[in-house]
């Protein structure tokens, strides 16, 4: 989602033994996974995964959205570029500063085949410094979800619009349906099962219009995903600095640094606490998981992300009252110390049986020399060094009556989770990986609706066009009690 640049350097010398031998102070560390070790597809999974010929070209993987209604599945390419327009390797497109939205069915085993775009950003105008993008189309397209009568939702985290936008498209029309203040992008998307639409405000210029001169947490009343709207205008004068939609209200339900209501310890919300007693503030509220507790959907547990380094999540119970808006009963910031805290929480799925799936983007490919200090921060969080194999994994949560229930699924692979999103049959999982040169990985449970176990599978793409043709490399069976065990017993030369 942010635009910085975490990638790995695809040099290592991936020779070294597991094991706890000593090295000398300049050498790589000891723990470093060869390919050769039986959790390396779960340990070292982009390195294993190339090694395996998987295609690693993809450029700005972003969100992952279902239609179970007609069995499609649609993953958000950001940019085109790099690996994906070089003229060389599987992927050789014309390049797209602006990306595009692709789309693939899905057979009746939940698998996808074929990949090919449906909504394509621009054209692109450099001439145009306000807008190279063109406004009348969708720019870096980030989150998107399907909503209840199969229309395709799609929110932009660009720099080449002078606002980021959210947009709605039914198949055959692209229409407008918000625009958000200066300087930030659209995070959080959500459409909860009774059509409520959950939008996140992140890193907005400080300049815009209270209460959008800090990170929100929103959700839009009055309206239903469902529900007819006319496109707005392109923003301008005080707009330029608002939410501004197309039906209904945006609602406010926190800003980042503002105080949880209830909250046991008096929490705010973005809030990290380091392990010397200091505080920092997150400004970058990301994935929503909204969680109903009854049938209508309007009580629950609402989940938010913490995109940064570490990384947090916020849980506030939230309530319709009879005159639509939603109250902010109670809420605390996740305790994440039990996973060893968590890194760079991006966006996010619901799960069919209501439990969130938090992401951990953008962790080191390479664990090199420089480990130590790649992961400084984390080690100031949690207190003691940071393992960098406890990091790149898919968070799965749960409320208790106090605090959360949290499992990192290591059987999922590490790597630069964007988002993974779970089919139907409970058990298929297609995950995104942000970046540059990045890979597409599917990950089949053992068991529905248990993410403990499984296997997990890598793209290799065959191009015809503009389509990609798929071939599904199985990288290995895993569950994350076994992979635990490894990373737990890992020599950190301390």
């Amino acid at each position: 989602m942010m635009k910085f640049s975490r990638f790995a350097l695809l040099g290592l010398l991936l020779t070294l033994v597991f094991s706890s031998s000593i090295m000398a102070q300049d050498e790589a560390p000891a723990f470093v996974v060869p390919l050769d070790h039986a959790h390396a597809p779960f340990l070292e999974s982009y390195n294993f995964a190339v090694a395996q010929g998987a295609t690693a070209e993809w450029r700005k993987m972003e969100g992952v959205a279902v239609d179970a209604v007609n069995n499609k599945l649609y993953i958000a390419i950001s940019e085109v570029g790099k690996g994906m327009s070089d003229g060389e390797g599987e992927i050789q497109l014309a390049e797209n500063p602006c990306g595009a939205v692709y789309m693939a069915d899905l057979d009746a085993d939940m698998n996808i085949s074929a990949l090919a775009p449906v909504v394509i950003g621009g054209p692109y105008d450099e001439s145009d410094s306000a807008n190279p993008c063109s406004v009348d189309s969708i720019a870096n397209p980030d989150n998107i979800f399907v909503d209840s009568a199969g229309a395709l939702w799609i929110g932009e985290d660009t720099g080449e619009h002078a606002n980021n936008m959210l947009w709605k498209w039914d198949g055959v029309e692209l229409k407008r349906f918000a625009t958000l203040p200066a300087g930030s992008e659209v995070t959080g998307l959500h459409i909860s099962a009774n059509g409520a639409v959950f939008m996140n405000v992140q890193h907005p210029d400080g300049v815009n219009i209270y209460p959008y001169n800090r990170g929100t947490i929103g959700i839009v009343t009055g309206f239903a995903a469902t529900d007819a709207f006319e496109s707005i205008d392109v923003p301008s004068g005080n707009a330029a600095h608002m939410v501004v939609v197309a039906a209904g209200d945006y609602q406010v339900l926190g800003r980042m640094g503002s105080p949880i209501p209830n909250a046991i310890d008096a929490a705010r919300l973005g809030q990290l606490d380091m392990a010397d007693g200091s505080m920092d503030i997150c400004n970058n509220p990301d994935g929503n998981m909204y969680l109903p507790v009854n049938e209508e959907g309007s009580q629950g547990y609402l989940y938010t992300n913490y995109e940064c380094q570490p990384g947090g999540m916020s849980k506030l119970y939230i309530s319709q009252n009879e005159d639509g808006l939603w109250d902010v009963i109670e809420g605390e910031n996740v305790d994440l110390i039990a996973v060893g805290g968590t890194w760079n929480n991006c966006f996010s799925s619901v799960t069919p049986w209501n439990t969130g799936l938090s992401s951990e983007e953008y962790p080191f490919d390479t664990i090199d020399a420089e480990w130590q200090d790649n992961y400084a921060a984390m080690t100031d969080y949690i207190g003691t060094q940071a393992n960098p194999y406890d990091y790149g994994y898919p968070i799965e949560i749960m409320p208790d009556s106090i605090g959360s229930t949290v499992v990192k699924h290591f059987a999922m692979g590490r790597f630069s989770h964007e988002n993974s999103m779970i089919m139907p049959d409970a058990k298929t999982v297609y995950q995104s990986d942000d970046g540059t040169n990045r890979i597409l990985w599917k990950f089949v449970a053992s068991e529905a609706a248990d993410l403990s176990a499984g296997t997990l599978y890598a793209a290799k793409v065959t191009q015809d066009g503009d389509t990609f043709h798929l071939e599904w490399i199985e990288l290995g069976t895993g569950n994350d009690a076994e992979i635990a065990e490894t990373i737990a017993a890992m020599d950190l030369g301390q």
